[in-house]
């Protein structure tokens, strides 16, 4: 992949200047190779893609039990060498861990590459595939659907699903710090109304 992560990120925090926590990633960026950035066996860290799934008429999230972090999250992780981008990434793991495919990307400038949500965080040793602690550098990206559609999920990683509720979304701990921006980009309070 030969996508210029920095330019992405650069954009990115010109939308959402108020985020300072992004000193580890543009660091990461800095000290390592392009080759290195998406390489899962770099244990200072690599980014990763993910998807948040979004049922419009429902007004619901999809959610997935992850067995190795033993919570429900969103779709996504690794980025794999065929990836075109981390965008297509973040398209395929959905699609590979839901089944779901007509989906649609909610776009937050004109680089559709730009992530509504970039978060990083440290991933615990994993004891089933033996892998050690390091950083996720998260691009989180917002998809929607009309309507809630079957799911066939991954049972490698994952045990079970879930299309939980803006209340729910809201005691998820995964989903915490991104909750001003989904209500932003999903217009919640204009759905309120609307009820």
């Amino acid at each position: 992949m030969t996508q210029d992560v920095l330019t992405i990120v650069k954009e990115y925090l010109s939308i959402f200047q108020e985020e300072k926590r992004q000193e580890k990633l543009l660091d990461f960026l800095k000290t390592h190779r392009k080759e290195e950035y998406f390489d899962w066996n770099n244990f200072d860290g690599h980014i990763v893609a993910s998807g948040i799934l979004y049922a419009k008429k429902e007004q619901e999230f999809l959610v997935l039990y992850h067995k190795d972090m033993k919570t429900y999250i969103y779709p996504g992780r690794h980025i794999d060498l065929e990836d075109a981008s981390i965008l297509s990434a973040a398209k395929r793991e959905v699609i590979e861990e839901t089944g779901i495919k007509d989906f649609k990307l909610v776009k937050i400038a004109e680089e559709e590459e730009v992530p509504f949500d970039i978060d990083t965080h440290k991933i615990a040793y994993n004891t089933r595939l033996h892998l050690k602690e390091h950083y996720h550098f998260d691009f989180r990206y917002l998809f929607t659907i009309e309507e809630i559609q079957p799911v066939s999920y991954d049972k490698h990683e994952l045990s079970n699903f879930h299309w939980a509720s803006w209340e729910e979304i809201e005691e998820n701990r995964n989903f915490k710090r991104m909750l001003p921006k989904l209500k932003e980009l999903l217009g919640k309070e204009n759905m309120e109304e609307k009820k």
